[in-house]
């Protein structure tokens, strides 16, 4: 259902729906992450609340920055419903 709202007000690109695991629905959640994190200035990306995992959001935000969408839902284990595994 956030996956669907994301897309329908333009937070992120339309695209096919996605099958993958038990877990699909916070691994879509990580694929919404990284289609926003893409699209911010770089200078912001790494920027995040100071909390005690700043270390490691601020690599994560940095990371996915770098990926094409398509090896990042592989890693999520995420593909298009119907596609052969």
């Amino acid at each position: 259902m956030i996956d669907a709202a994301l897309v329908e007000d333009g937070t992120i690109a339309p695209h096919p729906p996605l099958a993958g695991s038990s877990s699909s629905g916070y691994r879509l959640l990580e694929r919404a992450y990284a289609e926003i994190i893409q699209k911010l200035p770089a200078e912001i990306v790494p920027i995040v609340p100071v909390w005690d995992q700043v270390h490691w959001e601020s690599f994560h935000s940095q990371y996915v920055a770098g990926i094409d969408m398509e090896t990042w839902q592989g890693l999520l284990n995420l593909r298009p419903v119907g596609s052969e595994q």
